[in-house]
């Protein structure tokens, strides 16, 4: 459990990532050799979000970072799914009051998370089956365990 103090704060109005992270967005979205080809922005960062909570760790946002998309596009599942990931990763719920703590910590999985997932879609091999066993491996370790 986090011995940490939270404060009430409100998360602001965008989502953002690092300024240089940003064409990776845009090629996974723009390439017809990927897999999120047409998805919206925001799909792309919860996944890259969830991707990075289990495969990359947080990686603080270089510089100032740039808006990718509004608070406002993403849904309560969504927003339930990055709540849970800030609580995992602090330990406690009081977290949760927090809210500009619980975006941070989500802009940072996704920083880190997105690299691993274009060098997943761009790389050698095929990407469905890279992230696929990915999935699969998840999956069968949060059985386990």
């Amino acid at each position: 459990m986090s011995d940490q103090i939270y404060e009430e704060t409100s998360p602001g109005r965008d989502y953002y990532i690092q300024e240089d992270k940003h064409e990776l967005y845009k090629e996974l979205q723009e390439s017809k050799d990927s897999p999120f080809t047409e998805a919206e922005l925001n799909e792309i960062f919860i996944f890259a979000v969830a991707y990075g909570s289990r495969k990359a760790g947080r990686t603080p946002i270089d510089g100032s970072g740039r808006a990718l998309f509004n608070r406002g596009a993403l849904n309560d599942q969504t927003l339930w799914l990055i709540r849970s990931i800030a609580v995992a990763e602090e330990r406690t719920t009081d977290v949760l009051i927090d809210r500009k703590q619980v975006k941070e910590i989500a802009e940072e999985y996704a920083n880190g998370g997105i690299t691993e997932i274009h060098n997943k879609v761009f790389g050698p091999g095929d990407p469905l089956v890279e992230l696929s066993d990915d999935v699969i491996e998840l999956a069968q370790e949060q059985n386990s365990g």
